[in-house]
C-alpha cells in the first residue's frame, strides 16, 4: 500500500505538510538524507497586496478566511517544523540552508520570523557556516526590523525589487518606489 502525503494548500493551521504518522514517510524521501545537502523552506503566504504577475500561494488581508491570520503564523510553522524534525526522526540531517519566501514573510514582525529560526536552531542540527534568508519587499522593512532580523541570525536578504521603472512597477502593482528600494538595500547592508 502507498501512501501519497498532504500537499500545503492554505495558511491554515489545518493544512499539514506532512503525514502525523512518521512511518508514513516513503523511504524514498529519506534516501540520500545523509549524502544531499539539505535545506528548509518556510512558507510565509502573506501579501499587502496582490501582485498582477504573481501565481504564488498568497493571501492578502482580505482572502484570509477563518483559522487563518499573521498573529497565529509563527506558531503553526513552528509546529510543522516540530512534526518534520519527529518524521525525520533522531537522525536528520544537518541544515545547511534556510529560506523563508512567500508572500512576503517580513510582512510578520521580524521577532516572528527570529522565533521560526530559533525552533529550527532547536529541532535540527545546523551546520556552522547556514545560510538564513528571507524575502521581503522595500516597503515592508525598516532598519530596526533589519537589524533584528540580523541580530536573530538571518544573513541573507532577498529584496523584491522587480525594477527601478516607475511605469513598469505599477504595471507590475508594485507599491514601492524605485527610490525605496535603493533605501531598503542601504538598510540591509547596514544592519
Amino acid at each position: 500500500m502507498s501512501a501519497s502525503l498532504p500537499l500545503l494548500t492554505g495558511a491554515r493551521a489545518s493544512d499539514p505538510v506532512l503525514p502525523a504518522d512518521p512511518s508514513m514517510l516513503p523511504d524514498s524521501a529519506r534516501a540520500g538524507l545523509a549524502t544531499t545537502p539539505f535545506g528548509l523552506y518556510v512558507h510565509v503566504p502573506f501579501c499587502a497586496t496582490r501582485c498582477g504577475y504573481c501565481d504564488f500561494n498568497t493571501y492578502t488581508s482580505d482572502e484570509l478566511g477563518p483559522g487563518a491570520n499573521r498573529s497565529e503564523y509563527a506558531a503553526t510553522a513552528i509546529a510543522e517544523l516540530r512534526l518534520a524534525a519527529d518524521v525525520l526522526g533522531p537522525d536528520r540531517p544537518a541544515v545547511q540552508t534556510v529560506f523563508v519566501g512567500g508572500g512576503t514573510p517580513t510582512l510578520l514582525p521580524a521577532g516572528d520570523l527570529v522565533a521560526v529560526m530559533d525552533a529550527v536552531r532547536e529541532l535540527f542540527p545546523v551546520a556552522p557556516d547556514v545560510e538564513v534568508t528571507t524575502e521581503a519587499n522595500p516597503e515592508s522593512v525598516t532598519p530596526e526590523s533589519l537589524a533584528a532580523l540580523r541580530d536573530g541570525g538571518f544573513t541573507r536578504i532577498s529584496l523584491g525589487m522587480q525594477s527601478a521603472a516607475e511605469h513598469v512597477l505599477a504595471v507590475l502593482d508594485r507599491r514601492h518606489t524605485p527610490g525605496r528600494a535603493v533605501q531598503a538595500a542601504h538598510e540591509a547592508r547596514a544592519a
